[in-house]
Parts: structure tokens; sequence; C-alpha cells
């Protein structure tokens, strides 16, 4: 009899419950992200495999929202992994589901299958960084392409921020956003913050 998506989940579950109980970490009173270690694990271990370093995961949640899961932000931005509407309902479309972006667990499931179909899809460097991934998911491929190529079709961050030529925003409040920071930033938190949580020896590289 065939276990279905379903039953694998639950057996990704159970493994990976296992495998983090095994892991110290800081108490979950300390750290609201460390919530979702478990759900993170699963759904990465679904899409990537075992070897992937789900922590960078975790640390996104920290980025997008502190890992609160009913936010609304000013841009619309919605839930743990701040999806815009549009993004969650294409989202949804191609896994062929229908999800809730203020359901964390949810909204994980969500997160993992895109950032693994931007690593498989939309990643443009040889060797796929993680970086570059974080970096879609926050502003877009198409731009990051082109800073790309001004860089010499060379995938090193200093090189391709040096060729990043993004608007600045004025916001209400006087202060200029610039988007090169913003976006070049992004994968570099994503970085450290993920790298709080219990980091593991992987076959990914970030840089």
């Amino acid at each position: 009899m065939e276990l279905g998506s379903w039953g694998v989940e639950m057996k990704l579950k159970i493994l990976v419950i296992l495998i983090v109980l095994l892991v110290p970490s800081i108490p979950h009173s300390l750290d609201r992200c460390l919530n979702y270690k478990i759900d993170e694990r699963v759904q990465s271990t679904k899409y990537f495999g075992l070897n992937f370093p789900y922590q960078y995961g975790i640390g996104q949640l920290k980025q997008e929202s502190c890992c609160r899961a009913d936010i609304t932000a000013f841009d619309a931005g919605q839930g743990i992994a701040q999806f815009m509407p549009a993004t969650s309902k294409y989202i949804q479309s191609l896994m062929g589901e229908n999800l809730n972006p203020y359901n964390p667990e949810q909204a994980i499931k969500m997160q993992n299958f895109y950032m693994y179909r931007i690593h498989s899809k939309e990643n443009f460097v040889n060797n796929k960084p993680l970086w570059i991934d974080y970096q879609i998911y926050n502003g877009g491929g198409g731009t990051l392409k082109k800073e790309y190529i001004r860089a010499g079709k060379i995938g090193d961050w200093d090189k391709m921020k040096a060729q990043c030529q993004r608007k600045v925003i004025t916001l209400k409040s006087g202060k200029l956003l610039k988007m090169c920071d913003v976006n070049y930033d992004y994968s570099q938190r994503i970085f450290k913050y993920g790298n709080q949580y219990n980091p593991l020896p992987n076959n990914f590289e970030y840089w």
C-alpha cells in the first residue's frame, strides 16, 4: 500500500524529531523561531534532502517576520514567510493546494517548495550558491541576473553588488531606502541568522 504524500511527511517528521531531539539548542522561550525548527527541517528534507542546511530556512523566517505568524507588513506581506498575496496565490497554484500563508506550518511548506523551485529552476550561477536563491526570493531574479552579467558572469557577492543600479526609495520619514542594500543585505542576514541554529555540515555552497 502506498503511503501517499501525507504518509511520507509523517515519516519525515518522525525522523526529524528524533534527530532534533539529539541536538542541544537554546530554550524555546528565548527564541520563538525555535518553535518552527522541526517544521522547517521536515519541509527542507522533503524538497532538498537530509543534507540541506535547513538552518538558513529558519534564518529566513527570522529575517522576514521575526518568526511571527500572524503579521501583515506595510507592503502587504503575509505571515511568517511574508509572502505577497500574488506570490502566495502563484505558489499555491504550482503546488495544487489551497494553503494559508498565516498558518505557519503551511507557510513553511510553501517557503520550501518555492525555495527549491528557485534553486532548481531560477538560480543561474553554475555552482548554484544559496545566497543567489535568497536574493531571488527577496527581489526577483531578472535584475540580479543583469548584475551577474555586468560583473562578468561571476557569482561573487562583492562584484555583483558593485554592479547594482537599483532604485532608491524615499520613505515618508524622509529616510532613503537603497534597494541595492536591501537585496544584498538580505542574503548576508540569512547567513548570519541561520548559523545561530545548529549549523550542519552539508554539500550546498552558500557563497
